[in-house]
């Protein structure tokens, strides 16, 4: 499967999860950045499907954030959640990992807006809380919806199984542009980065009493991921 199909794929997958979460009750609204913390973790799929929708005025606007993010403290991941799943399967602990929002705002943030929130990753879509981040100082979740939204990075993860996930400043100033020179800054910079290997799924993610109920997002799921 070539780059163009996956993303089209991608695509495919963000509408789906568009249409599950059109009927829920949320706090979440415009200029509501509360949650967006320096932590969010992508894959290296959806770091080219960003870099594919801006122009190269604002690549290059959005690069010079992340560099600054470089050098201050966020959430690398340690595992995916496919190997976390794996890990489960097999009875075996995951690492441990710190994440803290006291480290920072997302770097891309401006004016309490998003510049990318159109092809913003799905670490960024599923945040979506039934009470004000504001008051409350943390999101809150629904169990299914929680559920609903680990099955939904399984697949986007095994979809972009032969790339990465990491932490979004890493990700995406290490995914390339097209008109983006090799030179020995870059390559010197791309020394610092962190992030792990995508892997297909093992198991998904599910507790037993969502299973029926997540079985038709399943199936949808699957579809999209057969036919790219």
């Amino acid at each position: 499967m070539g780059l163009k199909q996956k993303l089209m794929a991608l695509k495919r997958i963000y509408a789906l999860y568009d249409q599950y979460t059109e009927d829920l009750e949320v706090a979440c609204q415009k200029y509501c950045a509360y949650c967006c913390t320096c932590n969010v973790s992508i894959t290296s799929l959806e770091a080219a499907n960003i870099h594919q929708a801006l122009t190269e005025k604002e690549r290059a606007e959005i690069r010079r954030r992340l560099r600054l993010q470089l050098a201050k403290q966020r959430y690398i991941p340690k595992i995916t959640l496919n190997r976390m799943a794996e890990l489960c399967a097999n009875r075996e602990d995951p690492p441990e990992e710190t994440i803290d929002p006291d480290w920072g705002a997302c770097p891309l943030l401006d004016n309490m807006t998003c510049p990318i929130y159109e092809v913003r990753p799905f670490g960024c879509r599923c945040l979506l809380s039934t009470q004000n981040c504001g008051v409350t100082g943390y999101a809150v979740i629904d169990e299914y919806t929680v559920t609903v939204n680990y099955v939904f990075s399984q697949f986007i993860e095994h979809l972009d199984q032969n790339g990465a996930t990491g932490n979004l400043a890493d990700i995406l100033l290490a995914t390339p542009t097209e008109s983006e020179a090799d030179t020995p800054a870059l390559n010197s910079l791309l020394s610092g980065y962190h992030w792990v290997d995508n892997r297909p799924i093992p198991i998904l993610l599910i507790p037993p009493a969502h299973l029926e109920k997540i079985s038709p997002l399943i199936n949808e799921l699957h579809s999209i991921i057969s036919t790219a």
